[in-house]
């Protein structure tokens, strides 16, 4: 009971994270994107890519194993058509995939690829604490209280909703050391 509790707040702060980054984006959904789907969601998020926003419900409805498919999908599809200038949907794509891994506990291929969408945008704080959450499911406490710092220091002061809860998690790894 206490991992599926556990698992079911990793699985809604990650969701969470990829949604909040999304709305920091700086491209806006135009209905161009690859495969791009109307999705009805509570939150009306224009900068989010349709799929990264599906790979999301996914993990919401508990189908990690669906939505691990179509991140692969989605990275394979990003790497063919987009021009290597295009950082941003590479990013969402291996951010994404390394939450889908982080949810099914595959924490060094997670780490893996949080540190692939790092490489790409490396002041993008969502991966950073990302990859700190992939660490701590591995139970590497001080590495994941490393990047969550990290990521901190990438958000702006005013962004109250994400510091509270990178702070949050920075308390969950100091707690656990």
């Amino acid at each position: 009971m206490k991992t599926r509790s556990f698992n079911y707040i990793l699985i809604l702060l990650s969701s969470w994270m990829l949604l909040v980054n999304s709305l920091q984006a700086q491209q806006a959904r135009t209905g161009t994107h690859i495969n791009s789907k109307a999705l009805p969601s509570e939150i009306l998020a224009l900068e989010i890519p349709s799929e990264v926003e599906r790979i999301r419900q996914l993990i919401l409805n508990d189908r990690k194993e669906e939505a691990l498919k179509l991140a692969e999908s989605y990275i394979d599809k990003v790497e063919r058509v987009t021009l290597p200038h295009e950082k941003i949907p590479k990013y969402f794509a291996w951010n994404a995939y390394c939450t889908v891994l982080t949810s099914l506990h595959k924490v060094e291929e997670a780490i893996a690829a949080c540190s692939m969408a790092m490489a790409i945008e490396p002041n993008k704080w969502s991966a950073v604490n990302n990859r700190g959450t992939a660490k701590f499911v591995a139970g590497q406490f001080q590495e994941a209280l490393e990047d969550y710092q990290a990521a901190l220091s990438m958000v702006d002061e005013a962004n109250l909703r994400v510091r509270d809860t990178i702070e949050h998690n920075i308390n969950l790894a100091t707690a656990n050391q």
